[in-house]
C-alpha cells in the first residue's frame, strides 16, 4: 500500500494550498511485474517454438533442416537472451525507484510533521501576541513549498532517469528485435536456406513440414500478442 500522509500533514498541506505529489510507489512495482509477467510469457513462448523447430526433425532431416536449426539457436536465442536481460535491467530499476519514491517521501513527510508543528504553534503565538508572529508563519510556508517541490523534482528526475532512459528505452528496441527474430518470416527464411546439398539420410514429408510450419506462426502470433499487451500497459502507463 502506498504511503499515507499523517492528518496533520494532511491538513497542514490543505490549509496553505500545497498539493502532495501524486507519485504512487505501488504503481511502480506494479509495472514491474507487468513487465517480469511479459518475460516470462516470451521466454515459455520461444521455448514451445523451440520445441517446433526440434520436432520438424521428425519429418525434415537434411544438411538445410541442421542449418534450419543452427540458425534458428542463433538467431533466437541471441535476441532472447538479450530481451530476458533488458527486461530484468527495467524490473530491477522500477523495483529501485519504488523504494527510492518511499525513502524520499519518508525524509519529506518528517520534515512536514515538524513544519506542521510549529505551523500551529504559530498560529497560537499570533493569537497571544496579536499577530507579530505572523511573520514566522510566512517562513514556515515557504519552508513547506520548497521540500514538496524538492521531493517532486527528485521524484521526476529519477523516473526519467533511471527507469525510462535507462531501463525502459533500451528495451523497447530489444522487444522489437526479438519479436522479429521469431516471426513466421524468419522461419521462412530460414527454411529457405540451402546447405551443400541434402546430404546423408535425406527425408521430407511435406505435409507434415507444413504442419509445424503453421504451428510456428502460432507461436509468432503468440510472440505479437506478447509484445502488444505489453505496449498497451506502456500507453496506459501512470505512477499515479
Amino acid at each position: 500500500m502506498a504511503i499515507e500522509l499523517p492528518g496533520e500533514v494532511v491538513s497542514f498541506l490543505q490549509f496553505i494550498g500545497v498539493n502532495w505529489p501524486q507519485i504512487n510507489e505501488d504503481k511502480v512495482r506494479e509495472f514491474a511485474s507487468h513487465v517480469r509477467e511479459f518475460a516470462t510469457n516470451i521466454e515459455s513462448t520461444h521455448q514451445q517454438a523451440t520445441d517446433t523447430v526440434n520436432a520438424m526433425g521428425q519429418h525434415y532431416q537434411g544438411n538445410s533442416y541442421e542449418l534450419l536449426v543452427s540458425k534458428w539457436a542463433h538467431l533466437s536465442q541471441g535476441h532472447m537472451q538479450e530481451l530476458l536481460d533488458a527486461c530484468h535491467v527495467l524490473a530491477t530499476a522500477l523495483d529501485a525507484g519504488a523504494d527510492y519514491i518511499v525513502g524520499m517521501k519518508m525524509d519529506c513527510i518528517g520534515e512536514l510533521i515538524g513544519l506542521a508543528a510549529s505551523f500551529v504553534a504559530d498560529q497560537a503565538a499570533a493569537v497571544a501576541t496579536l499577530g507579530l508572529a505572523e511573520a514566522a508563519e510566512a517562513a514556515i510556508v515557504e519552508l513547506a513549498e520548497q521540500a514538496v517541490d524538492y521531493l517532486e523534482q527528485q521524484l521526476v528526475q529519477y523516473i526519467v532517469g533511471q527507469v525510462v532512459e535507462a531501463a525502459l528505452t533500451p528495451l523497447l528496441g530489444v522487444v522489437e528485435k526479438a519479436v522479429a527474430g521469431m516471426s513466421y518470416s524468419a522461419l521462412e527464411d530460414m527454411l529457405g536456406v540451402s546447405g551443400s546439398g541434402p546430404g546423408d539420410g535425406f527425408m521430407v514429408h511435406p505435409e507434415n513440414l507444413t504442419a509445424h510450419a503453421q504451428l510456428f506462426a502460432v507461436h509468432a502470433e503468440t510472440v505479437q500478442g506478447h509484445a502488444q499487451a505489453l505496449s498497451g500497459k506502456l500507453a496506459g502507463m501512470s505512477f499515479e
